[in-house]
């Protein structure tokens, strides 16, 4: 949403951003709340950017683990992980903080981490994630952006994939 400047201007907000989770933000990176509800989808545990960091540091599935996290200008507003294998990615534990929910930043964060993967992981296939079935906000966006269930199930959540190479 614009906001007036200094001088009543309409100004636009700064652009969304990936950048990596490290010294410079991981502070504002566990700041990030979803809500108790939530939280069963996300990563059972808050903040999500600590259970992020655990995983990309004990390496579960031997991927090649990528903490995120998505900005705007200073802000820290969602985190994200990706973890990489040769020939695909997996999306995982996507929260945007609660105070920023509703405004378009979990659908334009996909948007943001398809081409993220295309640009840096040449090799990937395709893009995956585990689904709560009981989380309909998620399968929703998910399908917008074109990921679909692959027949695969993951600790009782359907697995969507979306195939890079014919995106």
């Amino acid at each position: 949403m614009a906001h007036g400047g200094e001088d009543g201007r309409v100004e636009d907000p700064p652009p969304l951003r990936l950048a990596p989770i490290d010294q410079h933000n991981w502070r504002a990176a566990l700041a990030v709340q979803v809500t108790p509800d939530q939280l069963r989808y996300v990563a059972g545990h808050q903040p999500v950017a600590l259970v992020i960091l655990a995983k990309a540091y004990v390496r579960p599935g031997d991927l090649d683990w990528e903490p995120l996290a998505v900005t705007a200008g200073a802000s820290v507003l969602g985190v994200v992980a990706l973890a990489h294998a040769s020939t695909h990615t997996e999306l995982l534990h996507l929260a945007v903080d609660v105070s920023k929910q509703g405004q378009g930043i979990g659908s334009a964060a996909v948007e943001l981490l398809l081409a993220h993967v295309a640009e840096t992981r040449p090799g990937a296939e395709d893009v995956r994630l585990a689904v709560h079935p009981e989380n309909g906000h998620a399968q929703r966006l998910y399908r917008s952006r074109g990921f679909s269930p692959n027949g695969e199930v993951r600790d009782g959540e359907p697995i969507w994939s979306l195939n890079l190479k014919r995106k």
